[in-house]
């Protein structure tokens, strides 16, 4: 067997702190590992995702994020928190827009219902690490979630059941993705799949 000795081995050795260390040795074409020499940093240590939330709304495009957020925490061991908001309906009046009532305790427990359902289909039940419903303004729960549960990923879909509100309010996904704590990762409803 032939090899090229101008060529260095690179050897991955111990992980020190949040850096994986590597020995940059010649290889001499000998089959024997020779003892570690001085370390050097040159890779930087895999990411650290414990959190993932991901906001549905129970359209397609929210459902597929979802698909997306099963391996992320399959693969890094992170555990996925299901967000729904209950967006209470506005009517314009004099003063501007106003929450119009509704029944909540309903529409509550309706959706909880609902989202437990979505993640006993979706997923193995130790990925979940829970399933929250809020009443309010999206952008502004999805955040303040992600801040209280000290959320390290956001998964969430760019288009969900919003009709002419992306048109008044500006998109739920743009303000998420300005305002959020940690990184977001947005998936489109139709693009190159990786999952």
């Amino acid at each position: 067997m032939k090899t090229n000795t101008d060529k260095p081995m690179k050897t991955p050795t111990k992980s020190e702190g949040s850096r994986l260390t590597i020995s940059v040795k010649p290889d001499t074409g000998n089959s024997r590992v020779s003892p570690p020499t001085p370390d050097i940093n040159l890779v930087p240590a895999l990411l650290k995702l414990k959190n993932i939330l991901v906001p549905i709304d129970f359209s397609w495009p929210s459902k597929k994020a979802l698909e997306y957020a099963v391996p992320f925490a399959r693969q890094f061991g992170a555990k996925i928190t299901l967000l729904f908001i209950l967006d209470p309906p506005v009517y314009t009046g004099d003063i501007g827009y106003v929450p119009m009532e509704m029944d909540n305790e309903g529409s509550l427990k309706a959706a909880t219902k609902k989202l437990e359902e979505l993640a006993d289909q979706a997923m193995e039940p130790d990925l979940l690490e829970q399933t929250l419903v809020r009443t309010g303004r999206p952008f502004q729960e999805i955040t303040d979630i992600a801040r209280r549960l000290n959320t390290d990923l956001i998964i969430i879909a760019t288009h969900g059941y919003t009709g002419l509100k992306h048109v008044l309010l500006g998109s739920t996904v743009e303000r998420v993705v300005r305002i959020a704590p940690c990184p977001v990762l947005t998936v489109r409803e139709e693009e190159h799949e990786f999952v």
